[in-house]
């Protein structure tokens, strides 16, 4: 097992020591200089209603933004970030709201972590497309929420054709570097956004499409937790409501699709091509010099008939499938 912590240096919270500093001393607090648009004498409003006299992320009175450009914020984290790893040999950072804070920031963190530790993974909370974040001197990797938004539109609302679907799916792997598209964190939900499963109106066979996908597609799959339990929510406090445990028919799918990525290198390390893109139908392959794996995923409504090239081979794991068509959302995984 790995372990990547999580790090929040855009903003911090207010009992934070500096900010408390700020808030006991004002002015001529030593740390004054580690925020931005303070307003003294710097108050902590008692409610939601009233506006803070300092600037906040995402205007919430509670969470103070730091300012990553002064060399003294810098420094600070950049021990914060080396001493989880050389005290505890943790493995990485996911950094959050990673493209409101200064560039020099991050070069310098990353820099520091990788010094303490040159395999450490640093991912970036970025939102949108992120070449610039990925140069080399930041982040090994981003959050990639365009797979969310991609599956979507695809399987849980239909909005668009297989082939539509296709040339996002061809943008997702060409607007970086290889080896940069084969460590993208893909996932199809977070603590951040509705449950995919909710997105998808609850419907588990447009989902499981969905999740099909993410684990047999270039990347680093994520799972949030609960995700396999089948956890719903459009809103906040429901979608980070706390874990089940329990095991189900939607959980024995997860671990089957995890289990064939774990047994294929190609899926997780393998070349992708697609092989149809039609209507509703979506079939691809990933190969590599020990295996080849076809995936095809019937996302519409109504039945479709495989071409010959699709129904050959060793089924691996289906459903709705009956040797030569896919029924409404059903799937097949075979080895060629």
């Amino acid at each position: 097992m790995r372990v990547i912590i999580d790090g929040v240096f855009n903003h911090c919270g207010w009992n934070f020591f500096a900010f408390q500093d700020v808030v006991e001393n004002g002015a001529g607090s030593q740390y004054a200089d580690w925020f931005y648009e303070l307003n003294f004498p710097v108050v902590r409003p008692e409610t939601g209603d009233e506006i803070p006299n300092y600037e906040c992320f995402a205007y919430e009175r509670l969470m103070p933004k730091l300012n990553t450009g002064n060399p003294e914020v810098r420094a600070y984290f950049q021990k914060v970030g080396t001493h989880w790893v050389e005290q505890y040999d943790i493995d990485g950072w996911r950094l959050d709201v990673a493209d409101e804070v200064d560039h020099w920031f991050w070069m310098d963190f990353c820099r520091a972590v990788k010094t303490a530790k040159p395999d450490a993974a640093i991912i970036g909370e970025i939102w949108q497309s992120a070449p610039f974040w990925l140069d080399g001197r930041m982040f090994d990797s981003t959050m990639n929420y365009d797979m969310m938004k991609h599956c979507k539109r695809f399987f849980a609302h239909g909005e668009i054709s297989a082939a539509a679907f296709d040339a996002r799916v061809t943008d997702m792997r060409m607007r970086y570097r290889k080896n940069l598209t084969y460590g993208q964190l893909n996932l199809l939900d977070s603590h951040d956004v509705p449950r995919f499963l909710s997105i998808c109106g609850e419907n588990i066979k447009r989902y499981r499409l969905a999740v099909l996908f993410l684990l047999t597609f270039i990347g680093a799959p994520s799972v949030f937790y609960g995700d396999e339990q089948g956890i719903t929510g459009i809103l906040e406090d429901d979608y980070r409501a706390p874990m089940r445990f329990a095991e189900t028919e939607l959980t024995a799918f997860y671990r089957k699709a995890i289990a064939l990525r774990n047994e294929f290198s190609c899926l997780r390390t393998g070349e992708f091509r697609t092989l149809v893109a039609e209507n509703g139908l979506y079939a691809f392959e990933r190969y590599d010099g020990t295996a080849r794996i076809c995936v095809a995923l019937n996302a519409q409504e109504k039945p479709v008939e495989l071409p010959p090239e699709l129904t050959a081979g060793e089924t691996l794991f289906s459903d709705n499938f009956d040797g030569k068509t896919l029924a409404s959302f059903g799937y097949r995984v075979a080895r060629m």
